[in-house]
């Protein structure tokens, strides 16, 4: 097994720091902050293997995971990409997969509706929601995703043009199109910090960044639907904007840190801005 390191021009030491903790590690620096796309797709230039497992840096893997992983693609020859079962550092399940983004569904997650309603009692007894699926599923998380190489090498790499977000969707759309299924391993743990590495971006609100996220599901819908797609994407994400602002207006009066809030609102009216 070789693992690759893609140092993306960090100021932390980490280069050396994983040279001297991991010889067995190949380092790749870039040189210069190159973006999540182009750093993975170096990386994985790099590797041989016949199965590639991408892992984010905000990432840890479980014991007994690398061995669900390996056994599932031995089994299913038409499995071309695998995600896994994500969990918060809590061990709470995180969310690790799901359908195609429809405009309801952008809706809800541009309104913040969605993670309230996944935070109602039973939420998960009613249906099978992207925090606890396992199996098929349209697409996984980019945050642990093993891709199988011929996958890579006919449907991929990683498009550059995503700001930060959606790569793993695109991957898992062309690969679906290709024929290949795509899936959660069970067994296949993974803990994710989810937010560690966008949070600390300019713009940022909370674990994610609305701007790019928002732009970024446009680009998918856009590419995989057509443009009349595309800007029904925009009018439910437009909508589900302002109406979080709207109500993050009235919650402001109850904040606690006001200037947290409003961080986290300049971030929301930044992501309304990217579509426009």
């Amino acid at each position: 097994m070789d693992v690759i390191v893609v140092d993306d021009a960090s100021s932390d030491g980490t280069a050396e720091a994983v040279r001297t903790s991991n010889p067995e590690a190949t380092v790749v620096e870039t040189g210069r902050n190159v973006g999540f796309s182009r750093a993975v797709n170096l990386g994985v230039k790099r590797t041989v293997g016949d199965v590639i497992l991408v892992l984010n840096s905000d990432t840890e893997i479980l014991e007994g995971a690398l061995s669900a992983l390996m056994g599932a693609f031995a089994d299913d020859w038409a499995l071309g990409i695998g995600g896994a079962e994500l969990l918060d550092p809590d061990g709470s399940p995180q969310w690790r997969a799901g359908r195609w983004p429809t405009p309801f569904w952008l809706l809800a997650q541009s309104s913040g509706l969605g993670s309230i309603a996944n935070r109602l009692p039973g939420r998960h007894r009613v249906g099978s929601s992207g925090a606890t699926r396992s199996g098929a599923v349209d697409w996984v998380s980019g945050a642990a995703m093993a891709v199988r190489r011929e996958v890579w090498e006919t449907s991929g790499p990683f498009d550059v043009d995503y700001h930060f977000y959606c790569q793993d969707l695109d991957l898992c759309a062309s690969a679906r199109n290709a024929g290949w299924s795509v899936a959660v391993i069970p067994g296949f743990g993974v803990l994710h910090h989810h937010g560690a590495t966008i949070s600390e971006a300019e713009g940022a609100s909370g674990t994610f960044h609305p701007a790019h996220l928002w732009a970024d599901l446009v680009r998918f819908t856009e590419k995989h639907q057509g443009p009349e797609a595309a800007r029904r994407a925009v009018a439910a994400l437009k909508a589900g904007a302002k109406l979080r602002l709207a109500g993050r207006s009235v919650g402001r009066v109850f904040s606690r840190d006001r200037d947290a809030w409003d961080r986290g609102s300049d971030g929301f009216r930044r992501g309304l801005d990217a579509l426009e």
